[in-house]
Order: structure tokens, then C-alpha cells, then sequence
């Protein structure tokens, strides 16, 4: 799921190579983590999405369409409803904090 983030047919491809239906394969994940798959996997993309914002001039847009998201707009509206922050401020934000740092 880290190397792979992208989409619910990863989460099913991973079910079925454990040999069991997705539905069992997100209760077990939910009572082992506390939290869904698809949960589990939007957690790992927003933290690729702060990682690729502060460490690369990739543009958001470029950003959202590597992460599969489905349009710039809902990468932005998930970010700042995950975040608080919008991308951009929240590139803005760390990139100061990191030359204030230097």
C-alpha cells in the first residue's frame, strides 16, 4: 500500500493475494489499525502530497495527477479538509520555515 497508493483495485488485488474477499480483508484492517483501508491509503497519499510539495517544484497540478487524483480541484479541496491548508500555503508555509531553519 506505500509503494502503491493509488486506487480501491490495489486494496482488492491485496485482498485477493491474501486469499480473502476485500470485505473481510477491511475488517480485519479496520480491527488491527483502527481505520479502513481507503483510510489507511489517503493518509499515505496526503503525507506523499506534503513530502512532494516541500521537496520538489512539481506543480500542484502535476502533484494531484501523479497521486491519481481525479481532478486539481478535489486534490485541493482533500488537502486543505486533511491539512487545514490549502497546497499552495502549505508549500508556501514549510518552504519558509525551512530557509528560516538555514
Amino acid at each position: 500500500m506505500q509503494e502503491y497508493p493509488f486506487g480501491d483495485n490495489r486494496l482488492e488485488s491485496i485482498a485477493a493475494a491474501l486469499n480473502m474477499s476485500y470485505s473481510w480483508f477491511r475488517k480485519l484492517f479496520k480491527q488491527y489499525t483502527g481505520i479502513t483501508p481507503a483510510q489507511y491509503q489517503m493518509n499515505i497519499k496526503v503525507e506523499k502530497a506534503k513530502n512532494m510539495l516541500i521537496a520538489t517544484s512539481m506543480p500542484i497540478k502535476e502533484i494531484a495527477f501523479t497521486l491519481a487524483f481525479e481532478s486539481t480541484n478535489y486534490f485541493s479541496i482533500f488537502f486543505k479538509n486533511k491539512t487545514g491548508k490549502t497546497p499552495l500555503s502549505f508549500r508556501n508555509l514549510n518552504r519558509r520555515q525551512l530557509n528560516q531553519t538555514f
